[in-house]
């Protein structure tokens, strides 16, 4: 199992927003995470990421035990996440926003190749690679959280909100992205 959340309970403070969530994912596998807002899903993606710890409930990635380690350290281990609302360095052009990603072990490791894939799968951004990121439309900025994502190397990606709020047409260019990158035209 590539990630297995065991009975988590968490929330912010005092009050819990998630109880005795399990979730199983194996590799290669495609998860969707659907519910109302409010439900949780973002409580559950930050968990994952680190970003918040359980009050209980055990949380492995690729059979370790995962509860300790801090967020930063995630990215290192495999673990990337898009979270909602792009989240880019908007004072960093398109190119520095994505040589964040080669942050990890994993991400120098074929750097060169990997950011000509990312820019292949994203020909927006290669257009644009000397902008800055803050002068990007939405859509373009979501692309290039993704991008600096995928050049983590990571085994899972999660992803809040992927495509919320962005053209129709933009949606359908990430998801044809993604689904090539997982293998699943």
């Amino acid at each position: 199992m590539m990630l297995d959340i065991q009975s988590v309970t968490v929330g912010y403070g005092t009050i819990p927003v998630l109880r005795e969530v399990s979730i199983q994912v194996k590799p290669g596998q495609l998860v969707a995470v659907v519910g109302p807002n409010g439900a949780g899903k973002s409580t559950l993606f930050k968990t994952i990421s680190g970003v918040l710890k359980p009050s209980s409930g055990k949380i492995r990635f690729e059979g370790v035990d995962i509860g300790d380690i801090p967020a930063a350290q995630r990215p290192h281990l495999g673990i990337a996440h898009v979270p909602e609302g792009r989240q880019v360095f908007p004072s960093l052009t398109v190119m520095e926003n994505l040589e964040l990603g080669a942050s990890t072990e994993a991400g120098r490791l074929n750097w060169k190749d990997n950011i000509e894939k990312i820019l292949d799968w994203l020909p927006r951004l290669a257009e644009r690679r000397e902008q800055m990121a803050g002068t990007l439309s939405g859509g373009e900025q979501q692309m290039l959280a993704i991008g600096r994502a995928l050049l983590t190397q990571p085994a899972l990606l999660v992803f809040d909100e992927a495509t919320e709020g962005l053209a129709p047409l933009i949606r359908k260019e990430i998801w044809s992205t993604l689904l090539q990158l997982t293998g699943s035209d």
